[in-house]
């Protein structure tokens, strides 16, 4: 019996990495649909900086320190039904199996690993796991998206809670999401495929550090909805004086009231778009931030 099943899994796993997915995706994708559908995550986002003032992108793995995308809950049961959300991964008909999983991504000798994280198992382990992750990048929020498919990893031997694989792409200064598909396969020959819920959209620079957003609670100016990750740098940058301070100040009082000294000694004038990078001294790419997130800021453009 068990070298049936044995036989059983081997021949599943192979149905999985054939059938498995029939998504078929190609590289720089220019899509206004895909960049609309993309961006939507973006746009929930700007909501919560909005209420937060700032919020920090990553969300933590706390045992592994990696950014957590997406997560998610399958359940399976025994049944006939094998079109993709129920199928028979257990011996006996009253047991169910239900799966929760994550993925998650940190930067590793010049990629961008996804992980694919099996959270807890009750009920029976299926025989195999497998997942493959899309990629969507794009130069600024308004696009153009283009996308970038794994090759299918495929766990189909002690299938247990833990990290059971990971995937990689080229790092590079980039605006980006995952989604993606992942499928079990159970003893008994069913299988089971399940969508990977797109993530928020992302702002990393070429290290894997991701930006450090925020958003002036008296102007409502964004430091990240602006960037385009595709500045040239320049040789020098444009000087910037006390005098450029004092007339961005001016403008800012008449535009948005008076603030206090605290508020002027707390937080220093930011250019949205650097100007190494092109950016000027105009009001429209100027804005106040606090001093220790503009030090972060100006960190991270150290690696765009």
């Amino acid at each position: 019996m068990k070298r049936k099943n044995y036989l059983i899994v081997i021949v599943t796993i192979a149905i999985m990495s054939i059938v498995g997915f029939d998504n078929t995706y190609a590289d720089n994708i220019h899509n206004e649909n895909l960049t609309q559908q993309v961006n939507q995550q973006g746009t929930a986002n700007s909501y919560e900086f909005s209420k937060n003032d700032y919020l920090d992108l990553s969300r933590t793995n706390q045992s592994q320190n990696a950014s957590v995308l997406t997560s998610g809950k399958q359940k399976v049961t025994v049944n006939n039904n094998t079109n993709g959300r129920f199928a028979n991964f257990a011996e006996t008909p009253e047991q169910v199996t239900t799966l929760t999983y994550h993925t998650s991504e940190q930067f590793e000798d010049g990629m961008f690993r996804i992980y694919f994280w099996i959270d807890s198992i009750t009920g029976p382990a299926p025989a195999a796991v497998d997942f493959k992750i899309n990629f969507y990048s794009e130069p600024s929020l308004q696009g153009p998206v283009s996308v970038q498919t794994s090759q299918k990893m495929v766990q189909g031997t002690d299938v247990h809670i833990g990290n059971i694989g990971y995937v990689e792409f080229p790092a590079k200064t980039t605006f980006f999401a995952v989604d993606g598909d992942w499928g079990m396969a159970g003893y008994n020959g069913n299988t089971s495929i399940a969508p990977i819920q797109m993530s928020s959209v992302y702002l990393q620079n070429k290290i894997g550090q991701n930006f450090p957003e925020y958003i002036d609670p008296v102007s409502k100016k964004d430091a990240e909805t602006p960037i385009h990750t595709d500045w040239a740098k320049l040789t020098s940058s444009p000087t910037w004086t006390t005098q450029d301070r004092y007339l961005f100040i001016k403008e800012f009082s008449e535009k948005y009231g008076n603030q206090s000294a605290d508020y002027w000694n707390n937080n220093q004038v930011h250019h949205i778009r650097p100007r190494i990078y092109g950016g000027t001294n105009d009001f429209s790419n100027l804005m106040p931030v606090p001093v220790q997130q503009h030090q972060l800021i100006t960190t991270w453009f150290r690696n765009y």
